[in-house]
């Protein structure tokens, strides 16, 4: 890949990274009042995951094709790792500090970003050999 399209895939990543993280944001503040923190935090992800899902798949990757069931168990497996690197983050934040939970969420969310890159780059959304 040439140095400028690798560039350009990272600034997108970034900005579809930042736009979801600023929607589950969003999500776990309007949830928490009713389900509180950890239910809002829950509640939150599968909808930011979709998100983000589609956003890279179409936009930062460029796939315009159908989702693939590979795509789609790949990515669903990575963001497992990614979910579990997120709740650690998320609830020792919560747990050993004052940052408010949906704020907490976001610096939860930029600790996994980097291992999501380069699954989705190397793997999920890699063109076909």
């Amino acid at each position: 890949m040439f140095k400028q399209e690798l560039i350009l895939r990272l600034l997108r990543f970034g900005l579809v990274g930042g736009g979801v993280t600023l929607v589950f944001m969003g999500l776990n503040w309007w949830f928490a009042p009713k389900l509180g923190a950890d239910m809002a935090y829950l509640a939150a992800y599968p909808l930011a995951v979709a998100l983000h899902f589609c956003l890279n798949k179409w936009w930062t990757f460029g796939d315009q094709g159908a989702v693939k069931k590979r795509q789609a168990a790949e990515y669903l497996a990575m963001m497992l790792v990614a979910f579990l690197i997120q709740t650690a983050v998320f609830k020792a934040l919560t747990h050993f500090t004052t940052i408010a939970p949906w704020l907490a969420s976001g610096i939860a969310t930029v600790a996994q970003m980097a291992l999501a890159f380069l699954v989705m780059q190397k793997r999920v959304f890699a063109p076909a050999a």
